[in-house]
This record gives structure tokens, sequence and C-alpha cells, in this order.
């Protein structure tokens, strides 16, 4: 699991904004790893030089104090190169210092004693040149008086003590790459396990986000993981119980919206309903009693109350459809589905052009407030098909999904255009559907044109 870090982009806008925690990680383990390898091998190197350099340094004084003691003077005897061959001989066997017998133009008189290949060729060439210190060089004339027999030439050799040094290089710098090797693996694997943690915890907060508030980030022996995931899961916890206070007051002010809106319609009904059956029965008297009437008014008279009459019932129809809309269904009058299709015969009174079905396989109990939302549900996806969507044709269904939790499955199609913006977006109805579902743990699919069909659906949990 790979993290992300939010950076501030600098002035020159050279800065990402975002960069992962596991490159971040890696990168620089691998960089320090390979600074620290390099440093340690630096430094071996140095204090090996060192070693080298002093070594021969200190063979090369032996060897110049031996010739000092044993080089045979000019008037020695007859033997004087010989005497120096050995010598020569004698020095070139020792370790760290080659010596040899020069004529007077510079040419070797003699080989070393050791016939063998040097050493330092068991040493790859770029380790010879790292190792090899500064040749020290001294030489010592060789004569028999008066002549000049040529010169003893020692130098320092350090071949033979940078193949020792290589043979221990040869184990560390393996040893190095492996340290470095097993450095960088167990800082990846403690990146790992806290990105790992941290990955469970950045999916709770997601699923957080996503409003999934009874998701919990696990808990944690490591006590930096463990105090952050308590405070994901203590914020989680207050909003679930913020969440469901709100939800019990959605649900309450919505019951107590429909119990307003059924006690307005009921005084509608009470008080406006005998109002108006008296006046259209006084107009119906009115009409017969004017029918006897003889004379110029009569006609204006029967004109007047067959005005009054129409209007008296274009008032009945308001308050009726007014009723309707503050309270559409009675419950205890019929089940849910008897009122559906009630509500189907209603719309289809109003446009006979408009083909509507009803499929219904309802045996359950939702309770009032849900089959309230039910109702109001098909009622406004009938409204929107046929006035907004201008549909011909429009399928109704409600079944009872024992499948999925015990759920209501409302489901209505048409073959009309859908819905606009403005009725989709910011309309009262499909809001006010919204709304209602939200308060009583529904799922409500906004209506959506798909296949050249318009579907919306409403799924609420049986209780």
């Amino acid at each position: 699991m790979r993290q992300d870090i939010y950076l501030l982009p600098d002035a020159t806008g050279w800065l990402p904004r975002r960069l992962s925690l596991y490159r971040i990680v890696t990168f620089v383990s691998l960089g320090i790893s390979t600074l620290l390898c390099m440093s340690v091998a630096a430094i071996i190197v140095m204090n090996a030089r060192k070693a080298i350099e002093e070594e021969t340094s200190s063979a090369f004084r032996n060897a110049q104090a031996a010739v000092a003691i044993r080089m045979p003077p000019r008037f020695a005897g007859k033997d004087t190169m010989g005497k120096a061959m050995r010598l020569a001989e004698e020095l070139d066997s020792l370790r760290h210092v080659s010596s040899k017998i020069i004529d007077t133009r510079g040419a070797a008189l003699q080989m070393r004693a050791d016939s063998t290949e040097p050493r330092e060729s068991q040493a790859p060439r770029w380790f010879n040149t790292l190792m090899r210190p500064e040749i020290q060089t001294d030489l010592y004339p060789i004569s028999h008086y008066p002549n000049m027999l040529g010169s003893l030439q020692i130098s320092t050799d350090p071949g033979d003590e940078i193949a020792e040094v290589w043979e221990d290089f040869r184990i560390i710098i393996p040893l190095l790459g492996l340290s470095m090797a097993v450095m960088l693996g167990l800082i990846m694997i403690v990146n790992a396990q806290i990105l790992r943690r941290l990955g469970q915890i950045q999916e709770a907060i997601g699923a957080i986000r996503q409003g999934d508030l009874t998701r919990r980030a696990p808990d944690d022996r490591i006590i930096e993981f463990a105090v952050l995931a308590d405070g994901v899961n203590d914020l989680a916890s207050h909003l679930q119980a913020e969440r469901a206070e709100n939800n019990l007051l959605q649900t309450r002010l919505l019951t107590l919206s429909d119990a307003e809106r059924a006690r307005i319609a009921s005084d509608l009904h009470d008080e406006m309903g005998p109002q108006l059956f008296a006046l259209n029965a006084a107009l119906a008297q009115a009409l017969t009693a004017a029918k006897n009437l003889q004379g110029e008014g009569r006609a204006q008279l029967d004109d007047a109350l067959h005005a009054a009459a129409t209007h008296a019932k274009a008032v009945r129809d308001s308050a009726r459809t007014a009723i309707n809309d503050l309270r559409p269904m009675l419950l205890g009058h019929g089940t849910l589905p008897e009122l559906l299709e009630e509500l189907v015969a209603d719309f289809a009174e109003m446009r006979a052009d408009v083909e509507i079905n009803v499929k219904t396989n309802y045996d359950a109990d939702a309770g009032e407030l849900a089959e309230l939302s039910i109702y109001r549900f098909v009622r406004e996806s009938l409204l929107n098909a046929i006035r907004h969507g201008n549909a011909k044709r429009v399928e109704i269904s409600m079944c009872c999904n024992s499948a999925e939790a015990r759920q209501i499955v409302t489901r209505v199609v048409d073959d009309g255009c859908g819905p606009g913006d403005a009725v989709s977006g910011r309309g009262y109805g499909i809001a006010g559907i919204r709304d209602r579902a939200h308060a009583i743990g529904a799922t409500y699919l906004p209506p959506k044109h798909e296949g050249g069909m318009t579907v919306t659906e409403l799924r609420v949990t049986c209780q």
C-alpha cells in the first residue's frame, strides 16, 4: 500500500504537490545505504593505503640501513661487484623492497632474486593503482678505485602488501554489499509495515467519507498508530451518533408534517365538504325553480345559475385536489396495492391517451410512514412522466425482495424523455422524495434516461 504526501508548491513551481511516501522511503534508504557503504569502503581504503605506505617505508628504511652498513667501500678489495650483487640479492628477497644492480648506463646487470611473477598481478589493475603509494628509490654507487662499476638501486615494492590487502578486500566488499542489502531489506520491511497500517487507517477514513459510519480502523500494538486509529474511530462514532440523531429528527419532522397535513385535509373535508354539498344542492334547486319562471329575466337568471354551478363544481374539484395533496391516501381504508390501483385509475381518467400499467407483489409491513412515502413516490413519478416527460406508456412495479434484506422495491419506467434539469435538480417533488427516503433509511434512485426509457426506483426496508 502506497501513501501520498501533500506538499505546497514552491515559488518556482518545481516542487510537486504529491510525493509517494513509498518512493521517498525507498530512495532515501537506498541513498543512505549506498552512502554509508561507500563511506565505510573509503575509510577502509584510506586506512589500508596508509598501512601499506607505513609498511613499505619501514622496510625501505631498514634496507637503507643495511646498505649503509654492508655496502663494500671503494677500497674493499677485488670482489666489490660480487659483494654488491650478493647484498642486492639479500635485499631483493626482503618484503616490500626490491633491489638491482645497474651499470653506468642504467642497464640492469642483475635480475630479481625471486623469479616468480610479482604479487601485485594477483590484484586488479584498478586496485593496484588505488592502493599503491608513492614509490621511494635510492641509488648507491659501486666503485673500485679508481673505476666506477655501477650502482645499487633499492626501491619500495608494495605489490605483496597490496596483494594481501586485496585478499581481505575480496571478503570485505561482499560483506559490505550484503550488509547494505540486509539494511535496505530491513528498512523496506519496516516501511511496508508502516504503510500497511496507514493503508488500513486510510481505507477506514475513505469508507467513512463515503458514508459508511459503521467502519472502524483496526487497533494496533504500536502506540502512535493505536492513537491515530482511536481518533478516527471516535470521529466515526461521533458522526454516527449525529447522523442517528439527525435521522430521528427528520423522521419526527416528517411524521409531524404528515400529521399536520392529515389534520388540515380532515378539516377541509369536514368543513368545506358539507358547505359545498349544500351549495350545489341549492344551485340545483334554483335551476329547477328558474325553469318555472316567465319573462325577460329568465334567460339571464338561467345563465347566471349555470355559471354559479360550474364555479361551484370547480371549487369542489380544487378542494378535492388540495385534500388529496395534503393526505393522498387513507390508511386503513385499503391496502397499499389497492390505493395504488385507485391512483392509477385517477390518472387514467385525467389522461386517457397514456397507458398506465401497475404490477404489485406486496405482502409485507413497511409501516405507515414508509407506505406513505411509496405512495408519494409513485404519484410524483407519474406526474413527472406525464407532465414533463410526455410519456405515452408507464409501467409501475412493486415487489418485496427477500434476497436483499426484505426490501420493498418500487420501480417506475416510462417511454418519455425524462424530467428536465429544473425538475430533476431543483424540483420540489423529487427533493421531497429524496428527503423522505433519507428520513426512513430508504434508497432513492432519481429519474435516469437509459436505453430509450426513463427509470426511477425506491427501495424501502421492511420492518
